[in-house]
């Protein structure tokens, strides 16, 4: 396995490096210290890789991001709930540096969107029953397009923020208030 994670190391500071577009397997088997073979022993090419990549990133985030989610029923104060769960998907992001390159990717590389949307779907389905939980009368069809909108809607802000200067964490601060503004909606 040792093999598998240095070929997943490599790819990663590549993608970070030279974006995705500066992703190949030759590359990668030079940088992981492997023959090409071995490469596509895992691998059978660069599409192949930045699935492995997405999906081990998506997962990571997605164990603590369901955590708050669950939260979301029983906390007494839904701004700083939602101010907290901003900022847990911006560290998150954060901590994986070829994350922002790989969304990217799977927005524009046909063979990757329908992952990405099957991906979502299960987060929108889950984020949909929370908001049930906490907003009782809200409608099975409204709870999913609400989910559908604040994960696209949060997706966005932080793709767009991905700095950190200043004029992003006025942006940030923004997307927040008006999440806040849309969930205090779903109560009426």
């Amino acid at each position: 396995m040792a093999t598998f994670s240095s070929i997943l190391d490599a790819s990663t500071q590549i993608i970070v490096e030279r974006g995705v577009q500066g992703l190949n397997t030759n590359l990668v088997a030079e940088r992981a210290g492997v023959n090409i073979g071995t490469v596509y022993h895992y691998f059978p090419d660069k599409t192949a890789i930045m699935v492995e990549l997405y999906r081990t990133d998506l997962a990571r985030r997605l164990a603590h991001l369901t955590e708050k989610l669950r939260e979301l029923s029983s906390t007494p104060d839904l701004d700083q709930w939602t101010r907290d769960i901003f900022a847990l998907a911006l560290e998150l992001r954060n901590q994986h540096p070829a994350t922002q390159h790989l969304r990217r990717a799977f927005r524009a590389i046909p063979e990757l969107v329908e992952l990405d949307r099957r991906e979502t779907e299960d987060l929108v389905d889950f984020f949909a029953s929370r908001l049930r939980m906490r907003f009782t009368l809200l409608s099975a069809d409204r709870a999913h397009a609400a989910a559908r909108l604040l994960i696209e809607f949060t997706s966005v802000i932080l793709d767009i923020s991905h700095d950190s200067d200043q004029a992003a964490n006025d942006f940030i601060d923004e997307g927040i208030v008006a999440l806040g503004s849309y969930l205090a909606t779903l109560a009426e």
